[in-house]
């Protein structure tokens, strides 16, 4: 309610009058110690920038008490301390609701289903072939002193080179940080990741506490696995051509055993598996084959050489492997 011309010259006779000045006096120090307090409940993130603004408006407030006159009337002090009363009162409503006004850092997610790796290009131009059963996420414009994307599962890099922006993989809690280089990060479980480089050279590093721990500094044709449960690092070589084949759908095992093998079939074609025989789960193989042929070829190539027999069971959906009779 506004109020009427007539009640606006009562509340200016009354100010006038001394016993007034007391009472707004009071209601002006509560106003500005409430309005001051309530600045703590800003959003946390901006609570510093808030703290440097009390800081600035102290210092200012002690400078012009230092340089008053004795002859200063009080309602110049009402003056100050109405303007401080609204700068804080402000800054308390505007930045609880600055976080809703900035607006949100854009990210881009990405997901292969099945199948042979799908390419995607970066904003800054760097191409990343996503492996099956994997997922991307990267801002829509990379922003700052580093370019910083997360993988969880498998993929190849062709980095872009940028000597000022380094290019940093986020797997859990290991870091891949390149300037420019081609590469594959394998890491569908969190607790293991491996880093094999195609070309350049690439530094790894757990963050999982307080101190970083390097893990390895790698170039062309080396591989490091890191497994964190057991705090094992292994480093080795690894064919970089092979990785570049990858790339383009080639799936290549060197001596792996088969259930991991059966892991990427599953991520790749979508098909469950079970081992009549645990002792299967241990058998190493070498296979080389495209991502785009039928499961069933790669079935029978691999059965060969494992000396093995498989199955598929329609009504449970699974291909079942057991040992010859």
């Amino acid at each position: 309610r506004r109020c009427s011309d007539e009640e606006q010259a009562d509340v200016q006779r009354l100010l006038q009058q001394e016993e007034s000045q007391h009472v707004l006096e009071e209601l002006i120090a509560a106003q500005s110690a409430a309005d001051w307090n309530a600045t703590s409940k800003a959003d946390p993130e901006q609570q510093p920038l808030i703290n440097r603004w009390k800081l600035h408006l102290q210092q200012r407030i002690a400078q012009e008490a230092q340089n008053r006159s004795k002859r200063l009337r009080m309602h110049r002090w009402r003056q100050v301390a109405a303007v401080i009363v609204g700068v804080l009162f402000m800054a308390g409503v505007s930045f609880v609701g600055y976080k809703q006004m900035v607006p949100k850092r854009a990210f881009i997610e990405q997901r292969n289903t099945g199948g042979a790796p799908i390419k995607y290009v970066l904003p800054d131009s760097t191409s990343v072939y996503l492996a099956a059963g994997s997922e991307l996420r990267y801002p829509a414009q990379f922003s700052g002193g580093t370019r910083e994307i997360h993988l969880n599962g498998e993929a190849f890099f062709d980095v872009t080179p940028d000597a000022t922006k380094p290019f940093v993989i986020h797997t859990g809690n290991v870091r891949t940080r390149v300037l420019g280089t081609s590469f594959r990060v394998t890491a569908f479980d969190s607790t293991a990741v491996e880093v094999a480089v195609a070309s350049g050279r690439v530094q790894v590093t757990d963050h999982q506490s307080d101190e970083p721990r390097a893990l390895a500094l790698l170039t062309k044709g080396q591989k490091v696995h890191y497994d964190a449960v057991r705090g094992s690092v292994r480093k080795g070589l690894v064919d970089a051509a092979s990785l570049e084949n990858w790339a383009s759908g080639e799936v290549y095992f060197d001596g792996q055993e088969l259930d991991k093998i059966l892991a990427s079939l599953q991520r790749i074609y979508g098909v469950a598996f079970r081992l009549e025989d645990p002792r299967l789960a241990a058998v190493r193989l070498n296979a080389t084959f495209s991502a785009t042929e039928p499961l069933d070829d790669v079935m029978e190539m691999l059965a060969f050489v494992g000396k093995f027999m498989y199955r598929y069971d329609s009504q449970q959906q699974v291909m079942i492997l057991y040992h010859t009779p």
